[in-house]
Formats: structure tokens, sequence, C-alpha cells
């Protein structure tokens, strides 16, 4: 009996013990780490402000290459949620959700997940170097344990698999970075546009990196397209497009696009339907011969384009979703511009492949009679994301003042 009573004297004292320190330990917890990235501030601050891309290089991913991701709430920015659910105990269950934003500055998320403690946040901040050209990005973690004394116990650990998420995300996110291209596009206003489908004529051509170069090999494009449409009886239903293919370090390998205002086509006497551009299966161009006759019009060529008539063949555009911005200036410019809707895309996380569906612009002057750095261009980079589009629609042409026109407001001329 006597040793019993030791013992349960024993068991109060640990116990006692146990509450006195837990007491004694922080009622909160805090870690940081740090990274230098060289790269543009802004890419860092929008990839961190949405979470499209984060189940690929977030640290989740690392610890469960089986967790399931779900989006939640806006795309970006506060309210941008992202939840996972994981068969293992580390990630386990749990989310992330933008609550906090200043821009460029500081980005705030809530974590949810199995460690202890309330008010679980991740606060990143983002401080440029001296150069201008290295960001110093520091991640991190606080949480609150209040009285919860085994909390406060968990608390001794902070260093464990907290901080190591946190250098995970930093390692990946460095890495992630280094695969955008560093152009600063804070200046630039990108919308998401929706792109119909439209039947178009079009001419593969290659020239020397000048603007000289690539004007005449557009000119001699659009006149064999011209051909094409009058033989056709068609007519242009939109300014012609210039879609890249290739912007090598000598020579620019592109395709002049018109869209027409009719699918219908005859080629050879015979009627056809302008449609989308079918390419063959692999199992079909592997049967095919290495070098298989060029098609005749009237034929598919082996990307799946109508072969009309010597150059020119016909496709449905492109149809759906873009990132679109517009350029003012010098043609020069345009190759800068496409880099920047792509640098746009991998930081605010858009899906795109830009060998299949290739970046596109349109001119909105005429260069005939505009100057060559006030000339206006919409460019566009195809993206597969279902998300709604913003462009703003284009401003109605100006009122007319009956008073100042009376014979164009009475329906004469």
């Amino acid at each position: 009996m006597t040793r019993i009573l030791e013992f349960i004297v024993a068991a109060i004292i640990v116990f006692a013990l146990a509450v006195v320190v837990g007491l004694a330990l922080p009622s909160s917890g805090h870690i940081e780490r740090s990274v230098d990235i060289s790269h543009n501030l802004r890419h860092i601050d929008d990839m961190l402000s949405n979470f499209r891309r984060f189940p690929e290089w977030g640290s989740v991913r690392m610890m469960d290459s089986q967790a399931k991701f779900a989006l939640e709430g806006p795309g970006s920015g506060k309210g941008a949620k992202i939840s996972w659910t994981s068969s293992k105990p580390n990630p386990g269950n749990g989310s992330y959700e933008v609550v906090e934003k200043d821009q460029d500055k500081t980005i705030v998320w809530k974590v949810d997940g199995p460690w202890k403690g309330e008010n679980k946040r991740y606060t990143i901040s983002l401080e440029p170097q001296k150069n201008g050209r290295i960001t110093k990005v520091t991640w991190a973690y606080d949480v609150d344990y209040g009285w919860d004394l085994i909390a406060r116990y968990s608390g001794l650990y902070i260093n464990g698999d907290p901080a190591t998420q946190i250098q995970l995300n930093l390692a990946s996110l460095q890495q992630q970075m280094a695969s955008i291209p560093n152009v600063d596009y804070t200046q630039t206003e990108i919308f998401i546009a929706d792109v119909p489908a439209q039947p178009q004529l079009v001419v593969a051509t290659t020239a020397p990196r000048s603007l000289d170069e690539v004007d005449a090999a557009t000119v001699k494009a659009m006149e064999e397209i011209q051909a094409v449409m009058k033989k056709n009886n068609l007519t242009a239903a939109g300014p012609r497009q210039t879609i890249t293919v290739e912007w090598g370090d000598e020579n620019y390998v592109f395709e002049v696009a018109q869209p027409v205002s009719s699918p219908n086509i005859k080629i050879d006497g015979k009627d056809f339907v302008i449609g989308p551009a079918q390419p063959p299966s692999l199992a079909e161009q592997n049967a095919e011969e290495a070098e298989p006759p060029a098609p005749v019009p009237g034929q598919y060529d082996r990307k799946g384009n109508l072969v009309v008539s010597g150059n020119v063949v016909a496709r449905t555009g492109y149809t759906g979703k873009a990132l679109v911005t517009t350029w003012v200036g010098s043609p020069a410019g345009l190759p800068l511009m496409r880099l920047a809707l792509k640098a746009y895309a991998m930081s605010m996380g858009y899906r795109f492949n830009d060998s299949t569906n290739r970046y596109f612009d349109l001119p909105l002057t005429d260069p005939a009679t505009t100057a060559v750095d006030e000339q206006q261009f919409k460019v566009y980079l195809p993206i597969t994301d279902n998300v709604v589009a913003n462009e703003p629609a284009p401003a109605p042409p100006a009122a007319t003042d009956p008073a100042a026109t009376p014979a164009a407001a009475s329906g004469q001329h």
C-alpha cells in the first residue's frame, strides 16, 4: 500500500512539474527562413498570391505525391485558397488561404493543418536588395498556443517539421522563378479574352529578324491570300494575324493568317468547309513514309490544314481563352510583349503550350499611315484555364453632334 501511495505522489509531482514547465514555455511560436532569389519582385509576389501552380512546386506534393488538391475562392489575392487531402500523417489534411496582402511587400497565408496551436499563419516578406536585381524572400511561421500546455510542448519541435516545409517551399520557389522570363510587366495591362472561332486563310513563311524583311514576307503572304479571297468572293473578317512559330537567333518563322467572312470555299471546283486543323494521330504519322508526297489542293497537310492553292492553307483559328495586352510602339517591341505575357502566365499559374497554341498578334493601326513608333497591336497568348474573361469591351464610337452635321443626322449622304 505504501508503494502505491509513493507512486501516486510521484505521479502527482511529475504532473505538477509538467504543468509548471508547460506554463513557463512560450504561449506562441515563431520561426523564419530566408533565401535570395535573383528575379523580378512582382513575379514572386504574383506567384505567392495564387495557388494554381502550388500543387507542382509546394512542399505538400514533395511529402505526398498522391495528395489531392482543390482550389477555392478567387484566382489570386485575398481569399484565394487551396486545400488538400493526404493519406499520410505528414502532411495530413489541410489548407492555405491568402488572408492579407501588401503589394510587393508581404503575403499572409492562413495555415490549417495537423500542427498544434491556433491562428497558424505564414507571413512571406519580399525585400528588394540594393542592386534591385535580387529579392530577399523571408518565410515566417507563427502560431498561438494559448493555455494549451500540450501545444506549448509541441512548440519545442517548431524547428522540426514546420521549418523543414518552409525550407522545401523556399528551395522549390527559387527553382520555379528561375524558369520564368525575367521581364517586367508591372506597367503592362494584361487581361483575359474570349477568342471566337474564325475561318482563316494562312501562309507559313520565314524572314530574317529585321522589320523590313518581316514586312516584305508579310506583304508577299497577304498577296497570295488576297488572290484566293478574290477568287472565292471572300472578304476580310478582321485584321490579319501574325502567328509566331519560332523566334530564332537569326530568322523569324511565322504564319500570316487572315480571318475571312465565310467558311465555305471552292478548291478545283469542289466545295469545302473550313474547319479546325486536324493533325494525324501518332499512329498515322508512324505509318506514313519518311517523306510523304506533298499534298495537293483539296487534301490536308501533316498539320491538318486544308491545302487551298500554292502556299495558302485554310483552317479555323484558335478559339478559347487567351491572355491579351496592347502594345503601342515599334513592331520591334512585340517579342518583348510576348515574353511579358509568358512571364505573367507563369507567375499567375495560367497553363499554356506555346508549341501548339502559339502567340499571335494583330495590328490595330494602318502601318501605311501611322508612324513606326506609334503603331498599335494586340498581342495574345492562348491559355487552357477555364477562367472568366475580363477584357474591357471596345469603346463605342464618339457620338456625332446632330447640329454640326445635319445631313448625316437626317440620313442623307
